[in-house]
């Protein structure tokens, strides 16, 4: 299996960073994590999807940083399925929610050429030829969901630190763990977590290595993001757009 880091920021895309999105790919088959502007990539890099016969995207929540890029699908060499939180977080069903991004007066395409919506379901499932688990994460604004792909990878974003994000990535290859802001920073949210936080899950799950992502564009200073991580866990590192993951 490989993945990529196609947007490592949140909220707003800059020059250096789209939003939310990570690739995962195993032979013909290819799972989107999170769907922002980063999804850009793979129309910038056609080469990303070469081969590829089968596309899903697991969404882990529908802020618009991480759903915005689903309007770019049509551009895209094959249409995706999209796997949603909506039914099992919200109560309501995922199209229903991404309905107004998806229909006119906002979107010109048709249902067909954006792909069908599916719920995504807690706890472990089958999306084409990957495992999938994911967990509930209550820490934020709305809920998210973490997810886990495999022994290889996980996800966890928009949610404040929470020591059970360590029992969703335990063992994995990589973890790709939001980190908004250092810690003591002026901007921290109580919603978010910071780079020493993402590094404290790391450690406990004792994960390969560590990508620190969505990061908040106001405040994106990598080497103190870096040196807030690191003291926990050596290996972090920061993320940056297109860049392969060690797996």
């Amino acid at each position: 299996m490989r993945a990529w880091v196609l947007g490592s920021g949140g909220w707003i895309p800059t020059e250096e960073r789209e939003t939310a999105c990570a690739l995962v790919r195993e032979g013909e088959s290819a799972l989107l994590l999170d769907a922002g502007t980063g999804l850009s990539r793979l129309v910038e890099d056609s080469a990303l999807l070469d081969g590829v016969l089968r596309l899903d995207i697991a969404l882990t929540h529908f802020h618009l940083d991480h759903v915005c890029g689903l309007a770019y699908v049509p551009a895209l060499p094959l249409t995706p399925t999209i796997w949603a939180p909506g039914r099992w977080l919200y109560g309501i069903s995922s199209d229903e929610l991404l309905d107004p991004l998806r229909t006119a007066p906002i979107s010109p395409f048709s249902p067909e050429e954006l792909g069908q919506v599916r719920e995504l379901e807690p706890g472990r499932q089958e999306i084409g030829r990957f495992a999938v688990t994911t967990r509930a994460q209550d820490r934020h604004w709305a809920p998210t969901a973490g997810l886990r792909v495999g022994e290889d990878l996980a996800l966890v974003t928009d949610t404040a630190y929470d020591p059970e994000s360590a029992v969703l990535a335990r063992g994995v290859s990589h973890l790709l763990h939001e980190a908004w802001s250092t810690s003591g920073d002026s901007i921290a949210s109580d919603g978010d977590a910071t780079a020493a936080q993402a590094a404290q899950v790391a450690s406990a799950a004792r994960v390969g290595r560590l990508t620190l992502i969505h990061l908040n564009p106001l405040a994106a200073d990598d080497l103190a993001l870096l040196a807030d991580a690191s003291s926990r866990f050596p290996s972090a590192e920061v993320g940056r757009d297109a860049t392969e993951l060690v797996l």
